[in-house]
């Protein structure tokens, strides 16, 4: 390497690759804390080489203090709507407001029916006394 700047590209790439983890191991793994440091550098460099740097990933640590690789991309987070957002869709703003028809084909103003309707009678109530109250 003669030339200063080109080391300094590499150095700059490698930054975050071998950073030291950011989070508590519980007290039985912190004997193996350099093996598992380890293991999130390995996967980190095989997420950048594939993904891109700017790629996040999620890693998960299990009681053995073997490292897996859980999600490549988004957060979860990023990837669930919000319960109280809500946008209704054209066919329900079209039914509300009654401009358009609900579905294609399907006519407002039908033609009037060839057999009119029965006109309905009120049912009659019985007239009874109530009973008189125990008392």
């Amino acid at each position: 390497m003669s030339n200063p700047l080109a080391a300094w590209r590499i150095l700059a790439r490698m930054d975050r690759l071998f950073a030291p983890l950011t989070f508590d191991l519980p007290p039985h793994l912190e004997p193996v804390r350099f093996w598992i440091w380890l293991q999130v550098v390995a996967l980190r460099f095989h997420v950048r080489t594939r993904y891109g740097r700017r790629i996040p990933f999620q890693v998960s640590i299990d009681v053995q203090g073997q490292v897996r690789l859980v999600r490549i991309g988004r957060r979860a987070e990023d990837l669930t709507p919000d319960p109280f957002s809500f946008t209704p869709s054209k066919a329900w703003q079209r039914a509300l407001t009654g401009t358009c028809p609900v579905h294609p084909g399907e006519q407002r103003d039908s033609a009037p029916l060839a057999i009119a309707p029965k006109p309905r009678r009120p049912r009659r109530i019985a007239a009874r006394a109530l009973p008189l109250p125990d008392t």
